[in-house]
């Protein structure tokens, strides 16, 4: 019995003392696989060092690009040289048996800009050479379509001051290169151009947030071109709100609402001056305007208001957009006669729709408005470039019974066809058929009623585009 035992001790100390080399074999095992991860966690650590330090030393590198335009970048400090050239011609029949509207052609726009940053600090110097319908091109001068100097408290917040856009309009605050008509509709013009700028000397902050999607912003201007003597200068307060409840690259809801307030500055003796909204037919060829209040009398202030809906949907192809208007001249008793005036009240609207068959519109909280076809199918080396359709009805009346002032009513049903070549060369051709009542026809310049009531006329327009 003990020589069992004995033989059991032996064979139990021989398997220990086999098995612990393995025990220790493990157990450095671990250890060094220990050390190695820690080793290349360092490893890690130390390359996104690197990583970081080769990506900030490239962004400090001095960037140029050119053709078109030209641009140099040097880490948060950027230049940039930028333009557009808008020429347009237009075939407009005769208005009510007169020959008096006239077709031809137009430089439209022949903008060339600098912009640039330095650090948190911007500014923009645009001029034009391009103007309305003028009889002798000699007489086109260059003048400041912008200029101003920002600063950014962050990338979506800012603060401008000079000559600039004012917010106002879903379709103002798109610009000109990227419309999907000629020109922008009668509501907007008509009620904007003559009081609004839309470009006027201004401070203005803005700010937007794409998370949320909204956007907000708000101006104080004043005719800083106006040199009277004796009398300040006009003053404007201007401020939009925009909200996209549903906001990605291929579908977007906007909700829109903005509202301005214009008060003249009067002469020593506090008279007041004559207030006007006019505007020609939705192509810029004639200079006649069917829609004219004339010279509005005793106008103290100005509100204008107007609210805005679009829609961008089917993955970016189709959109949709409307807007409505309410413009007030205030008018007070003028201190020259014993007249008293009714305010005088007028309102337009439009709504349109468009497709673009072989690529997708956007939109931009930023702007809070569209932006023209991404073009990836570039003619001719890519494909056939972008196509779009379009229609557009427009309706404005500048006429009010109470104030006595007929200012003319006009409908328009605009056609556009839009063919984006490349990312800068645009070709555009409109159709526009434009009713109009007799205080339309009578101030488009046509002197023959011939027992009509108003009349309709038939304009095909086109334009050829250029970008950088």
């Amino acid at each position: 019995m003990n020589y069992l035992k004995f033989l059991f001790y032996i064979f139990l100390s021989s398997f220990v003392l086999i098995d612990l080399p393995s025990y220790a074999q493990d157990s450095a095992i671990e250890t060094k696989i220990k050390e190695l991860e820690n080793q290349i966690q360092d490893l890690k650590i130390q390359m996104k060092i690197l990583n970081k330090k080769n990506n900030t030393s490239v962004e400090n590198e001095l960037k140029f690009k050119i053709g078109p335009g030209f641009s140099v970048k040097h880490g948060e400090n950027s230049f940039k040289i930028h333009g557009r050239m808008h020429y347009d011609w237009g075939f407009l029949p005769d208005i009510d048996g007169d020959d008096e509207l006239g077709s031809g052609t137009n430089i439209r726009r022949a903008r060339i800009g600098l912009k640039g940053t330095a650090g948190k600090f911007f500014y923009t110097a645009t001029f034009d050479m391009g103007a309305s319908a003028k009889a002798d091109e000699s007489d086109d001068v260059a003048n400041i379509d912008e200029m101003f100097f920002g600063w950014k408290a962050n990338k979506t917040t800012d603060l401008a001051v000079g000559k600039l856009k004012i917010p106002m309009f879903f379709e103002e605050a798109t610009s000109s290169n990227d419309l999907s008509f000629l020109e922008r509709s009668l509501a907007v013009d008509a009620f904007s151009d003559t009081f609004l700028g839309p470009k006027r000397h201004a401070v203005r902050y803005q700010h937007y947030d794409k998370k949320i999607g909204y956007k907000i912003a708000a101006a104080y201007a004043f005719d800083g071109d106006k040199k009277d003597k004796n009398v300040d200068q006009s003053r404007t307060i201007s401020a939009r709100a925009a909200y996209a409840p549903i906001l990605s690259k291929t579908e977007a809801l906007h909700l829109g609402a903005w509202t301005s307030y214009h008060d003249f500055g009067a002469n020593q003796n506090g008279a007041t001056q004559g207030c006007e909204w006019e505007y020609r037919f939705e192509i810029n060829i004639s200079d006649d305007k069917p829609l004219d209040s004339g010279n509005v009398t005793a106008c103290d202030n100005v509100k204008t208001s107007g609210l805005e809906l679009a829609y961008l949907g089917i993955d970016g192809q189709f959109w949709g957009m409307s807007e409505y208007v309410f413009g007030k001249m205030e008018r007070t008793k003028d201190t020259s006669s014993s007249n008293d005036y009714n305010d005088y009240n007028s309102n337009g609207y439009y709504w349109a729709i468009g497709y673009v068959l072989n690529g997708k519109k956007r939109y931009s909280i930023k702007k809070a408005s569209f932006q023209a076809p991404k073009v990836e199918t570039k003619w001719p080396e890519k494909g056939n470039g972008v196509w779009e359709v379009a229609f557009r009805q427009t309706r404005v009346s500048l006429n009010d019974e109470e104030a006595d002032i007929n200012g003319g009513m006009v409908q328009n049903r605009t056609l556009a066809l839009n063919w984006y070549v490349n990312g800068n060369a645009t070709i555009k051709l409109n159709y526009i058929n434009s009713k109009l009542d007799d205080a339309a026809v009578t101030n488009a310049g046509a002197t023959e009623d011939g027992g009509k009531n108003g009349d309709k006329i038939n304009i095909i327009g086109g334009r050829f585009q250029y970008k950088w």
